[in-house]
């Protein structure tokens, strides 16, 4: 020990010597190499996962929920007086735009057949400038939706699927309202002019906007009166507690949110997510185990220096520590490498995968793999990790500091 300087405490000196001095025995120090490069990967692999799938969550979230109502305000007769006061309900946390509506399921008829659709009547002036729809149609077509102009905003897959374009005639037909005539009872149905088009990123769009006065004339609405409320969240996600604060304000409120016909897929992007880091996890816990074994026979193989530092006066948890550095300080460092790595390919992972030719994203139309780095789960891996690294080596540690020192040295 004389050729390395020592320096307290103690056991972290040892502990630092063994673990960064060549071995003796070259096998363990190969199987440590390659826990700590397993650690390294892991840890890497599961940050960039991680980040793509938040990424695309994100992405999801922000393009879906453009094209359906975060939530819509009613009553159970789906009808509620249009001049009700909204005041607490804009004080809600999270609120961010609320909008008066009136929707019916309709379908639309262009030069290739009929689908069935959904239509929303708005007024242009409470419809918030930052939705998605808005900006991708522009505020030009939104302000020519007037009473009486029979125009409505379709989206661009829509207008693809009926052979139409922008300023062609479609027959919008609503079974909301029949009349009846000597051939029998025909819902109510108008010709409107497709003024403007959108497009939510690709996303399937089956929302068309009209005036809210001409789809009042459509369905028959009663006057004084809307279907609903429309309420833009600024995290969709959290709209559980809207609902909540809704029935506290007016419980004679019914709140229907986007969960109704999105949950179920949010809830499998997001198992898919726990699901994929629970596969890379186990990486990682491989790489921690392989710890255990290369430590285990570190041990076997310094049982006489473990003798004679017993002998000079060391404690049982002063041996305990040193092994526990030791054996610590490759997960520590594999950790940090990992965290390192995996930062450096979030930041150039389009780059990456085009060298490597497989960039399906951008070869599907995209513009880049989207990424959300969250600063508290690259912790949270982190700090796990190192901490599965520390509570790998309590074993073996424990075995070397109950070694007995005349046990070891009688053969010596």
């Amino acid at each position: 020990m004389s050729v390395l300087k020592l320096f307290r405490p103690l056991s972290l000196s040892i502990g630092l010597r063994y673990a960064f001095a060549s071995s003796n025995h070259r096998f363990a120090t190969f199987i440590a190499l390659l826990s700590m490069i397993g650690i390294m990967l892991g840890v890497a692999a599961l940050i960039v996962v991680v980040s793509v799938m938040n990424g695309l969550e994100g992405e999801l979230k922000d393009r879906l929920l453009s094209s359906i109502p975060h939530a819509v305000i009613t009553t159970d007769r789906d009808m509620i007086a249009q001049d009700y006061d909204l005041s607490r309900i804009r004080d809600i946390k999270g609120v961010v735009a609320v909008a008066p509506q009136i929707t019916d399921d309709v379908m639309i008829q262009g030069r290739n057949g009929i689908y069935g659709v959904s239509l929303f009547g708005i007024d242009p002036a409470d419809y918030p400038d930052f939705d998605l729809v808005r900006a991708s149609t522009g505020t030009k077509s939104f302000k020519s939706l007037v009473p009486r102009s029979f125009e409505i905003i379709v989206g661009w897959d829509v207008l693809d699927r009926l052979k139409n374009n922008v300023d062609d005639e479609l027959r919008i037909i609503s079974a909301s309202y029949v009349k009846y005539t000597p051939f029998g009872r025909v819902p109510s149905q108008r010709l409107f002019t497709v003024n403007g088009a959108y497009s939510v990123g690709g996303m399937s769009s089956g929302m068309i906007l009209g005036n809210i006065e001409d789809v009042r004339r459509l369905t028959h609405m009663q006057q004084g009166t809307v279907s609903g409320f429309r309420v833009w969240l600024d995290d969709p996600f959290e709209v559980g507690s809207f609902i909540e604060e809704v029935g506290r304000i007016d419980p004679k409120l019914t709140v229907k949110d986007w969960r109704v016909e999105l949950g179920e897929f949010f809830q499998s992007v997001a198992m898919e997510r726990i699901m994929m880091g629970l596969m890379l996890a186990l990486i990682i816990m491989v790489a921690i185990f392989n710890m255990l074994s290369s430590l285990a026979m570190v041990v076997s193989s310094k049982v006489p220096e473990i003798a004679v530092m017993r002998t000079m006066g060391m404690s049982q948890s002063a041996i305990m520590k040193v092994f526990i550095v030791e054996g610590a300080i490759s997960g520590i460092i594999g950790s940090v490498m990992g965290l390192i790595l995996g930062l450096i390919c979030v930041a150039y992972l389009d780059s990456i995968l085009n060298v490597l030719g497989i960039n399906l994203y951008i070869a599907a139309g995209g513009v880049g793999i989207p990424v959300q780095v969250k600063g508290l789960q690259v912790l949270m891996v982190l700090l796990v990790t190192i901490a599965l690294s520390f509570a790998i080596t309590i074993y073996p540690s424990v075995r070397a500091a109950r070694q007995s020192p005349v046990e070891s040295l009688r053969y010596e």
